[in-house]
């Protein structure tokens, strides 16, 4: 890493320090909320190091302010998880929730400065939190046949490049973009899905149709 980064990193290390102390049910809404706003300005300071890096062509460099950003963007999201419970609004916090287990995924697979911190700690305390905030859920899980797919980083088919899914390259993470299904196979109901989002949000008890959330009747129309 080049020096603006290994000094931000240090900011960053802080803040996460800081931050910990903020993710409890018990905190105050607004004191979370304006948590929550001062991260987003770290995350756009953060991508702006990063773009920095990228013009200079400091791969390293990029790569290792990918994982700062995406650990910022996690514990915004899990910021936005408690400010959500406490509004009532469960479903909207689950997104938040995956939303952060999936961004610190992505914090320890562009680099490798995180396996040394509290990272992987974090990941584990965002899965238990899972468990202990909500309710077991179900989710879809379809399989298909793929006709095309695309690299993010090169825009060739998948599989005709070099470029491999989950690794980051020049501040980016590769994925394998899905363009055309040449036949969808099944959909099934599953406890562990590739992507929690895809998940049964109501169910039928014979006579109404239940928020899998709250048990309240789902409004018509969800």
């Amino acid at each position: 890493m080049n020096r603006q980064a290994k000094i931000f990193q240090k900011k960053v290390s802080n803040v996460f320090a800081e931050t910990s102390k903020f993710l409890f049910i018990s905190v105050d809404l607004e004191l979370q909320t304006k948590k929550t706003k001062d991260l987003l300005k770290l995350k756009d300071e953060a991508s702006y190091i990063k773009s920095e890096a990228i013009e200079k062509q400091d791969e390293d460099s990029a790569n290792a302010l990918l994982s700062m950003e995406s650990i910022i963007e996690a514990l915004i999201d899990e910021l936005r998880m408690w400010v959500a419970l406490k509004k009532d609004d469960p479903n909207k916090a689950w997104d938040f929730l995956v939303n952060a287990q999936y961004a610190t995924r992505h914090a320890l697979q562009a680099h490798n400065l995180l396996k040394r911190s509290h990272a992987i700690s974090y990941c584990k305390r965002l899965y238990l939190l899972e468990k202990l905030l909500f309710p077991p859920q179900l989710f879809f899980s379809p399989c298909f046949i793929t006709e095309r797919a695309e690299c993010s980083i090169c825009g060739s088919e998948y599989g005709k490049c070099n470029h491999v899914v989950g690794k980051a390259y020049m501040g980016k993470l590769c994925c394998r973009i899905i363009k055309e299904i040449k036949e969808i196979k099944e959909v099934s109901i599953v406890k562990a899905p590739a992507n929690k989002h895809n998940r049964i949000m109501c169910f039928s008890n014979g006579k109404h149709m239940k928020d899998t959330m709250t048990l309240r009747n789902c409004e018509r129309g969800k």
